[in-house]
């Protein structure tokens, strides 16, 4: 048996309190409705709550419910029952866990015409079989055909077909199974946000244990000190991106001037702040691995949100999840689809979740904790075909831009998603204005602003609340690829097919800050080949947007931002790359090949 990972004991942990805490939940929302005098509602929530079909989603009492209801000869109660919990929670799985369903579906019934056998009341198997006897031997399989006419079988219990079904080792096996199908179904459910609050609980006290460290090292450098004293005179101003600028006062001699310096510089140091008169950092490879777990080309690949796993996807419709570390014991999980993936994303909010999106519309739900997968039709059929798709770095959200047509973009349609809530947010119809052969998008840090990158070279920011265009950018170059906010979101960062890397002023009337080609073109400054262009999968910013690596054909090159240098290359895949992905310190490409080349970077 593999050792659960951290991630997934932490998942467990987080469920369970979710579930455990449903009766105190339920105590402050009486309390609520008393305090606001909504007596009316109050009454129908302990309606409800008395006959509440989901037993507070304890496992034990559905399954006791439903054994209860079979072996008291409750045919009609048990189906409908049954029926309920299909509706409610088995119909939102991936269709591959349809024929689980249907196995316990027909082993309840089966403990019904048993127990009915035990309680010698066969009328009961009669009444049973004259309503629903038909569908059952139209089932495939024929195995129901013996049981058509248990009726009439003297002592069935010593029959070879029907023995291991009167067994009070195959009720416990039954009761015992459908307990641990049902608990496994529960956690793959989007629960709705107040049922997280002990896991939004711990998380607070967890940064607050952090914070509290980090203050207790900066409180040991001598140099805050000096700080405190030789800025006692000076005035803290928080900038629009939260940062703090240090106001020197005129009084200041030089050499406390100086000592102000030095030692704003080291809490800068200290806490991570970006030095903006500093040259960015960097980037060079201090570990490369090559990894087959493919054996068709890989057309998909993404970083989990910490970076500990990778969500592979190949031509053979098999989606990997599996972790680089050779030290992690996190388990490997391998489906096989039967459907074609077109769009990937992680969730970056709840790390275990992954979002496929597939060719007819679906957004399917991974939970890689447990391998359950669930379905939701995003998008109405006008617009099948997915373009770019980007979870929110703050929330459960997804962006999507999908197309009317496979190519042309000109008739476009924009939706956000709350995948915890499985609801629409917004959704709008866009028209670019100009015939585009594709479009790529990008979110700011709490998803509130979208960029969308047309190949035309036109860029439309969105309020992603309201779906509302709020500024757009004549870039005037063609075929955009890719678009990414810097890290302050005072500018846009957009790269073309051919290499052109260009920064836009989102403060400055739009204006074109930087302008930089990657040099991916021919050596005799020819036009670049068809396999050499960049495209949206092949093209990927550092965390702190210092740095930048594209993939033109079968190599991963790095490239600083503001100067346009080439730092590193990877070692080159035997097929094209597909696709390239970047999270904290390492980056991945995925080929043709069924290859995925990790490395690890340091800074210099």
């Amino acid at each position: 048996m593999q050792p659960i990972s951290p991630s997934t004991a932490d998942y467990i942990q987080s469920a369970k309190a979710g579930i455990e805490s449903l009766e105190y939940i339920d105590d402050l929302i009486r309390e609520y409705l008393l305090f606001r005098g909504f007596k009316d509602t109050l009454k129908a929530l302990e309606e409800d709550l008395e006959g509440d079909h989901d037993k507070g989603f304890h496992a034990e009492k559905i399954v006791d419910e439903l054994l209860g209801m079979a072996t008291g000869l409750d045919a009609d109660g048990l189906l409908e029952y049954w029926k309920y919990l299909s509706y409610r929670f088995f119909s939102h799985l991936s269709p591959k866990y349809h024929r689980t369903t249907r196995m316990f579906e027909k082993r309840l019934i089966r403990l019904f015409l048993v127990s009915a056998v035990n309680a010698n009341k066969r009328e009961k198997i009669r009444q049973f079989m004259d309503k629903h006897g038909k569908a059952l031997g139209q089932q495939g399989g024929g195995d129901w055909i013996p049981w058509l006419g248990l009726e009439y079988v003297d002592e069935p219990s010593l029959r070879s077909e029907f023995a291991a079904h009167f067994s009070d080792d195959w009720l416990v096996s039954l009761k015992s199974a459908l307990t641990d199908f049902i608990q496994t179904v529960f956690p793959a459910m989007a629960v709705p946000r107040i049922m997280l609050f002990d896991k939004d609980r711990r998380e607070r006290e967890a940064l607050q244990r952090r914070l509290k460290s980090y203050e207790e090292q900066l409180n040991g450098e001598t140099k805050i000190k000096a700080l405190e004293l030789s800025c006692m005179s000076s005035a803290l101003v928080e900038d629009h991106i939260g940062g703090v600028a240090v106001a020197r006062s005129p009084n200041l001699n030089p050499a406390a001037a100086e000592l102000e310096a030095d030692s704003i510089a080291a809490i800068d140091q200290s806490l991570g702040v970006i030095q903006t008169s500093e040259p960015s950092s960097m980037l060079k490879i201090s570990q490369e691995e090559v990894f087959l777990e493919h054996n068709s080309g890989i057309s998909l690949a993404k970083f989990s949100p910490t970076g500990t796993l990778i969500a592979s996807y190949d031509d053979e419709c098999i989606l990997k999840i599996w972790s680089p570390d050779l030290t992690s014991t996190a388990p490997k999980l391998k489906n096989e689809l039967d459907f074609t993936v077109n769009a990937m994303a992680w969730d970056k909010k709840h790390a275990h979740l992954l979002y496929l999106y597939d060719d007819d519309g679906y957004l399917h739900t991974l939970n890689t904790n447990t391998n359950l997968m669930s379905r939701q039709l995003l998008l109405e059929r006008r617009h099948p075909w997915i373009q770019s798709m980007q979870a929110s770095s703050a929330s459960s959200t997804l962006l999507t831009v999908c197309s009317s047509k496979p190519e042309a973009t000109s008739d476009l349609l924009v939706h956000i998603w709350d995948a915890n809530a499985n609801k629409t947010i917004a959704s709008k119809r866009l028209s670019p204005g100009a015939e585009s052969h594709g479009v790529c998008a990008a979110l700011n840090h709490n998803g509130n602003l979208a960029a969308l990158a047309f190949n035309t070279g036109h860029v439309r920011l969105l309020d992603t609340r309201i779906l509302e265009t709020v500024a757009s950018i004549s870039t005037k170059q063609k075929g955009l690829c890719s678009a990414e906010f810097s890290l302050d979101e005072d500018s846009l960062m957009v790269v073309t097919e051919t290499g052109g890397l260009t920064q836009w002023s989102l403060r400055k009337d739009s204006q074109m800050t930087a302008e930089s080609s990657l040099g991916i073109g021919a050596a005799d400054g020819g036009p670049v080949s068809a396999d050499s262009r960049l495209d949206y999968e092949r093209v990927a910013f550092t965390p702190d947007r210092e740095n930048i690596v594209i993939a033109p054909k079968d190599q991963c090159l790095v490239f600083n931002v503001d100067s346009a240098a080439l730092t590193d290359t990877m070692r080159r895949h035997k097929g094209l790359v597909s696709c390239v992905d970047f999270v904290a310190d390492r980056s991945l490409s995925a080929s043709e090949d069924g290859t995925i080349r990790v490395a690890r970077y340091r800074k210099v």
